[in-house]
């Protein structure tokens, strides 16, 4: 290896971290930003057809395909959110109920079965929370409400910014798309602006046609969970079955999530009762299958080209780095890194083989 090509890579290594360290420390205020890039990445190629099938210019294309998306959008929420508010409602005056049943029903029963195996548990749940030790545990969890309640503040700001900062950031970065990417290709050094302009492209298939797919198939199932766990009477069946749909799109942690919600609920509803079981299991089971068998190889196939090791890293990494932002867009990312690590590796392979 040259010296040439050894600063180079240093310090292209050098620029990526200073930019990953950059990012970590205003990620705060990334959300409007990053939601109306990605929205407006999808949007783009709307607007261009409409630009050149009908010659209309590009800020009459980007209004009419904006306000399109925003009357979709805005119809879409009319009809689902008053059914999540009313069932979320019934849930949040629902869950003191469920605290009585757990101090009541769950816990003497398990204190008991614990207390066969040398365990010295208080049967009596009023007497466990007297304890001085659970006390302290009860004051310090207090506490962290608090703190998670005063972040809360600034999660309510970026919900608010992504409200009424969003729409008025897309339409700008869809008006001067074009503009932009020709700008950052201008400038790009000419060594390496052949190669950025084959990974960009190559990443812009994998993407578009990874996160279409994935749309789709989140919204099918969600579909399918919300209508089946509606029909087997489980109390906020449509509730659970909608999210677990939405957030299948997070490898494992949308399916885990909704059957963990759907067993806890529906054993606060029937109890032990094997018919509701196999019901309620029986429905993620045919909700995985479809998903497994059709849903993913037709809508998705091998877009992303990425081991589930590798995707499982991602969720773990981006997660660490940016929260819970970091794990719904670990898998797009994890793909672009994936897309990057290829192209220089296959350019290492043809160097010095």
């Amino acid at each position: 290896m040259t010296m040439k090509l050894r600063d180079k890579i240093i310090f292209i290594i050098v620029a990526l971290a200073a930019f990953l360290w950059l990012i970590f420390l205003i990620k705060s205020v990334l959300p409007p930003f990053v939601c109306s890039l990605i929205i407006a990445y999808f949007l783009d190629p709307l607007v261009d057809h409409l630009h050149a099938k009908y010659r209309l210019s590009r800020l009459t294309s980007t209004s009419l395909i904006l306000g399109l998306f925003v009357t979709l959008l805005v119809a879409i929420c009319s009809i689902l959110l008053p059914i999540i508010y009313t069932q979320f409602s019934a849930l949040v005056e629902a869950l003191p109920g469920y605290f009585q049943t757990i101090i009541n029903d769950f816990y003497p029963e398990i204190a008991t079965s614990l207390n066969k195996f040398g365990f010295k548990l208080q049967t009596d749940f009023s007497h466990l929370i007297e304890d001085q030790y659970l006390s302290a545990q009860f004051v310090d969890l207090s506490k962290n409400i608090f703190n998670n309640a005063v972040s809360s503040s600034f999660t309510l700001l970026n919900i608010l910014s992504l409200i009424f900062v969003s729409p008025i950031l897309i339409f700008y970065l869809l008006k001067d798309w074009d503009i932009l990417i020709g700008k950052i290709h201008d400038y790009l050094p000419r060594g390496i602006s052949i190669s950025v302009k084959e990974v960009t492209n190559e990443i812009d298939k994998t993407l578009s046609g990874y996160v279409r797919g994935q749309f789709n198939v989140c919204l099918i199932l969600g579909i399918i969970y919300s209508s089946m766990l509606s029909f087997t009477g489980l109390n906020f069946g449509f509730l659970i079955g909608f999210l677990t749909g939405i957030f299948s799109f997070i490898p494992y942690v949308g399916m885990l999530c909704g059957v963990m919600a759907a067993t806890v609920i529906g054993l606060f509803q029937w109890g032990f009762d094997p018919n509701h079981v196999i019901a309620v299991t029986a429905v993620f089971i045919f909700g995985q299958l479809i998903e497994s068998n059709f849903l993913t190889p037709k809508l998705i196939g091998s877009k992303i080209g990425l081991h589930p090791v590798w995707i499982i890293f991602g969720l773990f990494f981006f997660g660490a780095l940016f929260g819970f932002v970091g794990v719904l867009v670990a898998v797009p990312l994890t793909a672009i890194c994936g897309v990057i690590i290829k192209h220089f590796a296959l350019k290492y392979k043809k160097r010095f083989t």
